[in-house]
Parts: C-alpha cells; sequence; structure tokens
C-alpha cells in the first residue's frame, strides 16, 4: 500500500553534507572547521551556552565594554583583537554591568493648545484646519 501514509511513523531526515550546519538558518562550517571532532565539540557546547540567560547576559556586558572601547562588533577581526588584548580579564569574569542612568524627564513649558480653538499663527482659523493637519 504504498498510497496510505503511516501517521505515526518517523520520518528520518537526511543526513546533512559535509560542513553543512546542523541549525536551520545558520551558515555552514568551514571545511577546516567541519571534520575536526574538537571543533564540533565546541560548537556544541556554545549552542547549549546560547541557551542560558547568565551567558547572554555576559555577552551583553563584553559588547558593552568593547562599544565603549571603540570596536566595531560587526568587525570580527577588532573583537578578536579586543578579545586576545583583553584575554586576562575575560577568562576572570573581569566585567561588570554599568548601571544605567535614568531617563530625562521632560517639562511641558506651556498649556496644548486644542484642536478646536483659535490657531496660535492669528489666521482666525481653528488650530485643526491651520496648522494641526
Amino acid at each position: 500500500m504504498s498510497w496510505f501514509k503511516n501517521p505515526f511513523k518517523k520520518e528520518e531526515a537526511p543526513a546533512p553534507e559535509a560542513g553543512a550546519s546542523p541549525i536551520p538558518g545558520m551558515p555552514a562550517l568551514p571545511p577546516e572547521l567541519a571534520n575536526d571532532p574538537k571543533m564540533k565539540g565546541m560548537m556544541g557546547t556554545f549552542f547549549r551556552k546560547w541557551k542560558d540567560p547568565a551567558f547572554i547576559k555576559q555577552l551583553r556586558v563584553m559588547a558593552g565594554h568593547m562599544q565603549k572601547d571603540g570596536v566595531d562588533l560587526k568587525d570580527m577581526k577588532a573583537v578578536q583583537a579586543w578579545l586576545e588584548k583583553n584575554k586576562e580579564r575575560v577568562e576572570k569574569g573581569d566585567f561588570q554591568e554599568e548601571a544605567v542612568s535614568p531617563g530625562v524627564t521632560v517639562v511641558k513649558s506651556g498649556p496644548d493648545v486644542g484642536r478646536n480653538e483659535p490657531c496660535h499663527c492669528g489666521s482666525g482659523k481653528k488650530f485643526k484646519k491651520c496648522h494641526g493637519a
């Protein structure tokens, strides 16, 4: 019965190609990393850590310090150079989250002009017909 599909049978996913990313949407690994078991283990560890909120917070704090030091986060060479320069601090976990300064409070200087009040320009029209449009 080739026309009958068993709903309880699990279909096996096709085997990924060498170097293909196991996660959909992620770019494929370079060939020198795809065949190295140590690198595959490191990638697995990274993806497991990626789900940990504390790890994400550490990354955000480090990214903030990088930006404060003038590092372009989209430039991998600049990020790697910053990491090499601050290797001891990264290993110690010496980066602290900076306190966020409170926002600026805006105070109105005068009353709001209503839609049906005369326009402030002196045209004699209602605000909604003159400057409110």
